[in-house]
């Protein structure tokens, strides 16, 4: 089962895309903030993250940059309301403008998952 680590700091949204991802079978563990997004991640390495941009302590960037030192190819999927402060240029990262359906979440998984085996089998 696909692991996804989702890190998210407001419970409301959290809880409704923890659900989601649960209904559409992925595995999720679930972090409120970057620092507890790396110690999660140290604990049960995800295949895949989903992360709010701005959040207390770590913001999903830094989160995202120091994780991908250990695996460079860690695909992600960064939910903001502020894409311009995004860093655009990784690969296997997609950005989703707030507010987003938990429905449209799963589906841009779905197409990261999808870009990801079409690139890895040339």
């Amino acid at each position: 089962m696909t692991h996804i680590l989702l890190v998210e700091d407001e419970v409301l949204v959290a809880t409704l895309f923890q659900a989601t991802l649960e209904m559409a079978g992925y595995r999720v563990t679930l972090a409120t903030d970057g620092l507890e997004g790396l110690e999660a991640d140290a604990q049960d390495p995800a295949d895949a993250v989903v992360t709010d941009f701005r959040m207390p302590r770590m913001n999903g960037g830094e989160m995202l940059a120091r994780l991908r030192q250990r695996r460079a190819d860690l695909p992600a999927i960064i939910v903001t309301g502020y894409a311009g402060e995004v860093d655009l240029s990784a690969p296997y990262t997609a950005v989703v403008a707030k507010p987003v359906s938990p429905s449209e979440l799963t589906r841009r998984l779905s197409l990261l998952f999808e870009d990801i085996a079409t690139t890895k089998d040339f």
